[in-house]
């Protein structure tokens, strides 16, 4: 009786094991369809009151659309900066990590065109860590304001939020 209880106690424990490194793998290449919404803060020196440079970091969680992948439920971080005139711009540039549940993190810098009430942005994915290590690939962005960043023509700061609408490809060596 004792060695039926033994072997089934090691048979339970390796079937734990492979289902726990099959659920663990991710698909070497696929699609990403996501939302992301964030939350931040900038600061901005006016020059005149058509311009002014601005620099912001923000911090927000991103859901897949269909609710799972390899960016769902993961933690968004991001730095930029943009010059913008007259209330528009094509030159917002900056770089985010993201990281998922499990700890693995995702990078990616992004250039954005647009107005401070909305923007199209390109996402280039330029690696990561544990199992996202050479992650390569690219999203197309929509951003939208959801609140002001303020008045242009004087030097500024304060907090913004925002969501965005994103949808593209990755690689994995």
């Amino acid at each position: 009786m004792k060695t039926i209880s033994v072997s089934s106690v090691v048979i339970l424990g390796l079937f734990i094991a492979f289902a726990a490194t099959v659920e663990a793998q991710i698909p070497k290449e696929g699609t990403t369809s996501y939302t992301a919404i964030y939350a931040g803060t900038y600061k901005a020196v006016g020059m005149g009151q058509e311009r002014f440079q601005m620099t912001y970091e923000h911090m927000g969680a991103m859901l897949s659309d269909t609710g799972e992948g390899i960016f769902h439920n993961a933690t968004i971080h991001c730095i930029g900066s943009v010059y913008v005139v007259n209330g528009n711009f094509d030159n917002d540039s900056g770089f985010c990590s993201m990281t998922c549940p499990d700890g693995d993190k995702a990078f990616f810098t992004y250039k954005g065109i647009g107005n401070m009430k909305g923007a199209k942005q390109t996402n280039t994915f330029v690696g990561g860590t544990g199992k996202l290590v050479g992650l390569q690939g690219s999203a197309e962005v929509t951003r939208f304001a959801l609140r002001a960043s303020g008045p242009p023509g004087t030097p500024y700061q304060g907090p913004f939020q925002g969501l965005s609408k994103s949808k593209g490809h990755y690689k994995l060596p």
